[in-house]
């Protein structure tokens, strides 16, 4: 991708409402007093930002400016405050809730054109926001999104099952999660969707990407020929490019 903005890289913090820190890094187009499309990206269970900061340089080298950070409790390595015994997928939406608060305060944003990337977990919540904040969130680019969270929770519940790949979290998480329907959730977005899934996925299987898209009133799906629960390095480049290339045709209106 040929390079059009030098980019620039600063940290960020700010505060939920349960008063813990959530910490975080944004990159952006390096030119005083332009504002730019801003994209959030939400990271998976047990994950933390670090850990896709490799696709960071392209979406602001594209014009877009992009923000991670970490969900308080989201994983066992988190920069924010929290363990993973207090996150539930509520608590998560709360802590986006927050950093969406403070990105739309931030000078080069761009607060017509701002979207919502997430991973797994990271793309269920983006959904529950997106639905929270439909007048604000322009769309939503969603990577192998976790729809089928309430399902396995239910399972957990009904087996007794008390720990998420060998993770012991709090019994709210399960409580959390079995109260949103997953349905319902995607029927009320009605801006623009992205889906991206593998379909040798053992983890969310991708039906529930092809249910989604269904539901959803404006979406697509890619499908990727055997990949599984996370990208490799093509596949995560594709998925990268794809996400660039849905949020630029969306824009409505460079400022």
């Amino acid at each position: 991708m040929e390079t059009e903005y030098p980019v620039k890289k600063e940290y960020f913090e700010t505060v939920n409402g349960r008063g813990q820190t959530i910490r975080g890094v944004l990159f952006r187009p390096d030119e005083e007093g332009g504002k730019y499309p801003t994209v959030i990206f939400s990271h998976g269970f047990g994950a933390c930002y670090e850990m896709f900061l490799h696709h960071a340089q392209w979406f602001p080298e594209s014009g877009i400016a992009i923000v991670f950070f970490d969900f308080c409790g989201g994983g066992v390595n988190s920069a924010s405050d929290g363990t993973m015994q207090e996150m539930t997928v509520l608590t998560e939406a709360d802590d986006l809730d927050a950093v969406i608060d403070k990105v739309k305060t931030m000078p080069f944003v761009d607060t017509d054109n701002l979207f919502l990337q997430g991973e797994s977990q990271g793309g269920f919540v983006s959904t529950i926001i997106g639905v929270r904040r439909r007048n604000e969130i322009k769309g939503l680019a969603l990577w192998y999104p976790a729809y089928v969270i309430p399902d396995d929770s239910r399972k957990r519940l009904e087996e007794g099952i008390k720990d998420v790949f060998g993770m012991e979290l709090s019994p709210q998480y399960d409580t959390d999660a079995i109260s949103i329907d997953v349905e319902k959730l995607q029927k009320n977005y009605t801006g623009p969707v992205i889906i991206i899934h593998g379909d040798a996925d053992p983890v969310v299987p991708i039906d529930y990407s092809r249910r989604a898209v269904k539901n959803f009133p404006d979406a697509e799906l890619i499908e990727i020929k055997d990949a599984q629960h996370g990208f490799n390095e093509t596949d995560g480049m594709n998925a990268r490019n794809s996400s660039i290339e849905f949020i630029l045709r969306n824009v409505t209106e460079l400022k």
